[in-house]
Formats: C-alpha cells, sequence, structure tokens
C-alpha cells in the first residue's frame, strides 16, 4: 500500500512540474523584429513607398517562440512571416527606425526600443 501511494505522489509531482513548465517563453510585445542584435517595435505610423531607401534584409525566422530569435546574425520576427522585406528610411538612421513591408503597398515604421525610450 505505501508503494502505491508514493508512486501516486510521485506521478503526481512530476504531472505537477510538466503542467508548471513552458516550452514557449513570451515576447513583451506582438510585432517584434530583431535586426542585427537590435529590436524594432512596429506601430502603426504608415509610410509611403516613396518615402523608403533601400531594402535592408528580409525576415529569415518567424517564430512565436522567443529562443528561435537569439542568434544576432539572423532577422527575425515574432509576427512576420519569412520573407517580409525591411527597408531604411529617407533621412533616417536605420538604428532608431526602420520600414516593414506590411503588404505590398503598405509600409509601417518599426522604431528601436532604444529610441523610443530616449524620444
Amino acid at each position: 500500500m505505501k508503494r502505491k501511494l508514493l508512486l501516486i505522489l510521485i506521478v503526481s509531482l512530476i504531472l505537477l512540474l510538466i503542467g508548471c513548465s513552458s516550452s514557449r517563453e513570451s515576447f513583451p510585445s506582438d510585432k517584434m523584429i530583431n535586426l542585427k542584435e537590435e529590436v524594432y517595435f512596429t506601430s502603426n505610423d504608415i509610410i509611403s513607398e516613396e518615402e523608403l531607401a533601400e531594402q535592408i534584409g528580409e525576415i529569415e525566422v518567424s517564430s512565436t517562440n522567443e529562443r528561435d530569435h537569439g542568434d544576432g546574425n539572423v532577422i527575425s520576427s515574432n509576427t512576420y512571416k519569412v520573407g517580409t522585406k525591411l527597408f531604411k528610411i529617407k533621412n533616417e538612421n536605420s538604428i532608431d527606425m526602420i520600414a516593414v513591408e506590411d503588404s505590398t503597398e503598405k509600409y509601417l515604421i518599426a522604431y528601436n526600443t532604444k529610441y523610443k525610450e530616449i524620444n
């Protein structure tokens, strides 16, 4: 009887530990982009195609699992699909802000988290 009770206790403890752990880490925000070890959050600010400079890259990893975004050499997002294009903005420092192709005709401004804290 003691063995059966001990087994039930161990199994319950294991199930409790599994239930409390999570393989998915959460992000502080949606529409997050990691680019060259800088973190950008996409705003609802629309920018015209005429205000875009050259393309600076595109999303290489799209995942809601934060662990997939650890490599600083990979351009990644928790929202945008692989292949989403990123652009410099004319007359703006790309460290401060970039443009994200939200659709074929719509571009949004993504602000660097450091830029938003200062301004």
